[in-house]
């Protein structure tokens, strides 16, 4: 349903632009149809008609019913496609205003409406020229059996495709599927992170944006291979999702880079955030959801925890990306790279305080948040996660409750969230007792 992980560069980005849309594969279909019925129309009139005809298989009795046929398959196709075009346009009209714009790019991305819609231009551009080769008035012994049998046999597969399509489509406004999906893909690290101490040397070369935009991606290995000979450090100061003005550092080189181009070329900057910026954009996307659920149009609170449960599920994910205060993250694989803002704090600290900010106005979203902190704080205390870690979720529950609390007026809803927070210190309590009876 969307970009599986970081692309690489800007090759990579304008394929992807290319492919994940919803005109591409149609495109192609209508380029191949015409192929297809060219070298299905030979085959007949090699033989293959005429044996069909010679053995009973046809199924027209004369060449005006054949022509009558394909007519109407002609005008069924159209009305297949229409139709289809129609649903999908009004799903996502609806989907959009109640979930969420940017869950279109993923949508865009989904195979089987793309493909559906493939298979239905592609059946209608066949179909056409099949029944313009059809003379009502041959001898039924010269009508194209083979290629009318073709017609036919698409025209099955499409009637079957087209249920199979609109089920998924109908799919698409459950919104607890999508939520589940980009969950999922929230909790995998796209980029395995180290703490490293920083540079604090003077930088000999900085590459500047060439544009004002979104970062969409670094593409590490390809850097990595053009910087084979240089030895050190190096800082890409925007990371993947962020915005950055034309002019502004995008690299810091502690020597002299040997080719900015081969850089630049492997950082894509956008006009707009996409999916394509992987795990920012889906933790991102799970705090839009919930927001849009939370505003008063639309008041779906259950969608709004489903995205608070989701949103702890990938912070278990990520627990082995936090780095401790006055260190940064740097690439795993080659500690050199320091990758300031791709660490944990740099992918939820800030949607956490935009969760905080709707969750606050509704008590239940609250608990469910809090109680969601409290049994991350007791999962990752028993993995002997850093000090750090645990005292960042605490303090995100503590502000949640505390926002909460002033925004709240009704007094069993102020007791309910102050329990979910005392539910949180009994955690932290007896955590603290088990590592003191520790030998």
């Amino acid at each position: 349903m969307a970009a599986k992980g970081p692309i690489g560069g800007i090759r990579d980005w304008v394929i992807y632009r290319l492919v994940a849309n919803y005109w591409s594969l149609p495109l192609v279909a209508v380029v191949a149809a015409p192929l297809v019925a060219w070298l299905v129309l030979w085959v007949d009139a090699q033989g293959a008609g005429r044996w069909v005809y010679d053995r009973g298989l046809a199924l027209l009795t004369s060449a005006d019913t054949a022509q009558d046929v394909a007519a109407a398959i002609v005008g069924v196709n159209a009305a297949f496609l229409t139709l289809y075009w129609s649903i999908v346009l009004i799903v996502l009209t609806l989907a959009t205003g109640n979930l969420g714009v940017r869950l279109v790019d993923r949508w865009l991305d989904k195979g089987l409406v793309r493909l559906s819609m493939a298979g239905l231009t592609f059946c209608l551009v066949f179909s056409v020229i099949v029944f313009a080769r059809i003379d009502a008035e041959a001898p039924i012994a010269l009508v194209p059996h083979f290629a009318l049998a073709a017609v036919l046999v698409l025209a099955a597969v499409n009637i079957g495709m087209l249920g199979v399509a609109i089920h998924d489509l109908g799919r698409t406004m459950f919104i607890d599927r999508s939520v589940a999906h980009i969950g999922r893909e929230a909790s995998r690290v796209a980029v395995p992170v180290v703490p490293t101490i920083p540079y604090r040397g003077e930088w000999v070369h900085v590459i500047a944006a060439p544009r004002s935009g979104y970062v969409q991606s670094i593409d590490l290995k390809t850097i990595a291979q053009e910087l084979d000979g240089h030895k050190g450090a190096v800082r890409f100061c925007v990371a993947p999702g962020q915005h950055v003005l034309e002019g502004e550092p995008l690299v810091r080189f502690e020597d002299a880079a040997p080719d900015d181009d081969a850089t630049l070329s492997a950082t894509p900057i956008s006009d707009f955030r996409s999916s394509i910026e992987s795990t920012v954009f889906q933790v991102r996307l799970l705090v839009e959801v919930a927001a849009r659920a939370m505003s008063p149009g639309i008041n779906d609170f259950y969608t709004a925890m489903a995205c608070a449960d989701q949103l702890a599920a990938a912070i278990a994910g990520h627990a082995e990306t936090w780095v401790d205060d006055g260190m940064v993250a740097a690439c795993r694989t080659d500690p050199r790279f320091e990758l300031p803002g791709q660490d944990f704090r740099g992918l939820f600290e800030a949607p956490l305080k935009a969760f905080r900010q709707s969750a606050s106005a509704y008590p239940a979203v609250a608990i469910r948040m809090i109680d969601n902190y409290a049994r991350l704080v007791a999962l990752l205390d028993s993995r002997q996660t850093p000090a750090g870690l645990l005292a960042f979720l605490e303090s995100s529950a503590r502000e949640l409750h505390d926002e909460a609390l002033t925004r709240t007026g009704f007094a069993p809803d102020r007791d309910d969230i102050a329990s979910a927070m005392a539910r949180l210190a009994q955690r932290e309590s007896a955590s603290l007792t088990r590592k003191r009876s520790a030998p």
